[in-house]
């Protein structure tokens, strides 16, 4: 009997030591999701049953996926695994310490090298500081390889039970999939999926399946909301209406003109892809705004774009910045502006300047632009008007593959280091001002001109040892005293160059008589992300809330800033319309608001954005489904409306505002997945106009530039 019940108790603990290897997959995959989360600094908790269950499902089909490797491979397999997937979610650690979001699988290979190359000395040291990271995400691989040494190594799993448990891996996704989609999270699993958002709430591992599935199969959440268009449009503007642009739009210089910024379009249907049939049927639906006192305003008008890198209004005073200051005040005056982080990095920020269309593909956002008919870009609207046109860069000409997308934006050259800039300058990686001196030279006789600049003086990391602050910092240090500590002092440095980029480029066209001809739109790409706390900017806090003066930074106090939108005339024969506009307003706004500037023809329909002096309701959003209206705030995260002091809303109001922004996001993804201004109005007839500005030589292969 005692016999018996020893070999019962044997035969037990060889099937419990056999499915032990059921739980490595879920163990491991849960444990470094749980610690991603907490070196990120997000909520662990946040969406906790998805990411348990999602993880779990996609854990049950990796152990049954390894039954049908041999099993003399089988143990040797499942540790390469477990390490590739401890390697997988440090360098994912790393690179958000550095950037301030998750880059999927493709990011990461396509800009590796670019990364390495401009970025090498901060990723070097995330990776030192990171050590124990990696080593903490290795912890599965090296549990599993002492732990199946001597208990499952000659005790494999039967085919069977492998069978079974993939079978409840998949049950387990279907069954969280249906549960998710009906959710308050549902957009961000599908319509509005972003690699980032996704991440820090399902998962690195969902996010990483829903982006090789969208990759490979096409975002199919195609589902526009029908019953909010309404909203969107408020009646014409009248001296009733509480804003100071629609009060004083009656009484400015210029007459209110007549009709609709609309044109005569046939919106493809039948096209047998339900993107786009869905995208035109909803498109149908929509009502253009109305044209206004500020239409045309800007007619014939020279126009220059900057891109400042990192830039930040919250520093500017007339006296550290007078340049800076009077552009921002004298122009049109935006006191309520975002500059959304649209989970990438420079490239999001310049996919949603120049395109109009809210970015959802991290740094691969303007690279799917490069095949495209991006009708509606300044570039492209002023280059069919004959204007002479060129984009310059500071920077490394292929840096996000912008030879690949610049020129397709509407600029006849594209001149950066190693297509021109060097020899310009005399110098690798030259100093804003020196490529502002460089530069306006070529284009300052050559009316109409538009011209963009990707600036690059302001990027992180800000250090003592820099030239910038040996260059500034006395100046800086003597107006702001303590008000901010060193290293934000040293960020202001930074800045001081574009200061002084701008100081330069003003005087030229004042000495030149065109300041009053010439259009002036500056914005920053994203927020100064260099100033965050963590090893990969070599910061012992977080100075970003020192620069807002804030007790934290949230992405509304984060990513306000201010937009500069100013010409010479609007200091003298239009000085009357150069109102503020304290509505909110965002980076989305600018293309439709310079379209109606320079009195083009424009649907504006086919905008995202609005023209801030038109009827539309203003509305900023970002791409994790946050948004802001003049009634309030949207916090995604906790499903919670926060109203301004003494506004009140229906209880549909924010529903109706989440379909908004979600129709609003979709219509941006299906335009560029879908190539809509293609179908449209068929290949772009003009490429290249105007006079070229670049003569000289490309460093690249001796030609022209």
């Amino acid at each position: 009997m005692q016999h018996h019940s020893n070999e019962h108790h044997t035969h037990r603990k060889r099937i419990a030591n056999s499915y032990r290897i059921f739980l490595v997959f879920p163990i491991a995959l849960f444990y470094c999701e749980v610690f991603l989360r907490i070196f990120a600094g997000t909520n662990v908790f946040r969406h906790f049953f998805y990411l348990l269950f999602l993880t779990a499902g996609a854990a049950l089909f990796l152990t049954g996926a390894m039954s049908f490797v041999p099993k003399k491979y089988r143990r040797v397999s499942i540790l390469v695994l477990l390490i590739v997937i401890g390697i997988f979610f440090a360098t994912e650690s790393v690179i958000r310490s550095v950037f301030r979001t998750y880059m999927t699988p493709a990011n990461l290979l396509s800009g590796a090298g670019n990364v390495a190359g401009k970025y090498g000395g901060q990723l070097g040291r995330s990776i030192l500081f990171g050590i124990p990271k990696i080593v903490i995400f290795q912890v599965p691989s090296a549990a599993y390889w002492k732990l199946s040494e001597s208990r499952m190594r000659k005790k494999p799993y039967p085919v069977i039970f492998s069978a079974f448990f993939t079978v409840v891996g998949l049950l387990v996704y279907l069954i969280t999939c249906v549960f998710l989609s009906h959710g308050k999270s549902s957009a961000l699993y599908g319509a509005q999926f972003t690699y980032n958002r996704a991440t820090e709430n399902f998962g690195l591992v969902t996010s990483t399946r829903l982006s090789m599935h969208y990759s490979l199969f096409g975002n199919k959440n195609t589902n526009f909301h029908h019953d909010t268009h309404a909203m969107v449009i408020t009646p014409t503007p009248t001296a009733d209406n509480d804003s100071e642009e629609a009060v004083n739009a009656d009484e400015k210089t210029r007459p209110v003109q007549g009709g609709k910024n609309v044109m005569d379009l046939s919106f493809p249907t039948g096209s047998g892809t339900d993107a786009v049939d869905s995208l035109s049927a909803y498109l149908e639906t929509l009502t253009p705004t109305d044209k206004n006192a500020y239409t045309g305003l800007f007619e014939g008008k020279n126009l220059i774009m900057i891109a400042a890198e990192s830039y930040s209004g919250a520093f500017i005073t007339p006296e550290l910045t007078p340049v800076l200051y009077r552009l921002t005040h004298n122009g049109f005056y935006f006191s309520d502006f975002y500059a959304p982080e649209w989970g990438g990095s420079t490239t999001t920020g310049e996919t949603a300047i120049m395109t109009g269309l809210a970015p959802q593909w991290g740094d691969d956002s303007m690279i799917l632009t490069s095949g495209n008919n991006n009708y509606f870009t300044m570039g492209n609207q002023l280059q069919r008007l004959g204007y002479s046109s060129c984009a310059f860069h500071n920077g490394s000409y292929d840096y996000y593959s912008r030879q690949n997308t610049h020129e397709n934006l509407g600029y006849n050259q594209w001149v950066a280091n190693e297509t021109g800039m060097g020899a310009l300058t005399g110098a690798h990686y030259s100093s804003d001002t020196m490529m502002m001196n460089a530069t306006v030279d070529l284009y300052i006789n050559k009316q109409p001109f538009n011209i963009y600049y990707m600036t690059l003086s302001g990027h992180a990391p800000y250090k003592e040892s820099s030239p910038y602050v040996s260059l500034y910092y006395d100046q800086v240090n003597a107006i702001v005293g303590d008000q901010y500590e060193e290293t934000t002092k040293y960020y202001i440095c930074y800045q001081m160059e574009l200061e002084n980029a701008l100081a330069i480029l003003v005087n030229r066209l004042e000495e030149a008589g065109i300041a009053d001809d010439t259009v002036i739109m500056l914005i920053g790409d994203h927020y100064p992300y260099g100033l965050g706390s963590g090893e990969a900017w070599g910061n012992d806090h977080d100075y970003i809330d020192d620069l807002l003066k804030a007790d934290h930074h949230d992405v509304w106090n984060r990513d306000k800033n201010n937009l500069i939108l100013w010409s010479g005339c609007l200091e003298n024969e239009y000085k009357d319309m150069a109102v503020e506009i304290s509505s909110p307003t965002y980076s989305l706004d600018i293309l439709p608001t310079l379209s109606n500037l320079f009195g083009l023809e424009f649907d504006s329909r086919l905008m995202v954005g609005r023209d801030v002096f038109s009827n539309a309701v203003p509305l900023v959003l970002w791409n994790s489904m946050e948004w802001k209206t003049e009634k309030g705030i949207y916090d995604s995260g906790d499903g919670v409306f926060y109203p301004n002091e003494g506004e009140t809303v229906d209880e549909n109001y924010v529903d109706s505002m989440n379909r908004v922004v979600q129709n609003k996001l979709l219509m941006s993804r299906t335009i560029i997945e879908n190539n809509y201004y293609w179908l449209l109005f068929g290949d772009d007839d003009v490429t290249m106009a105007g006079q070229l500005i670049y003569e000289g030589e490309s460093e690249l292969d001796g030609g022209g530039g």
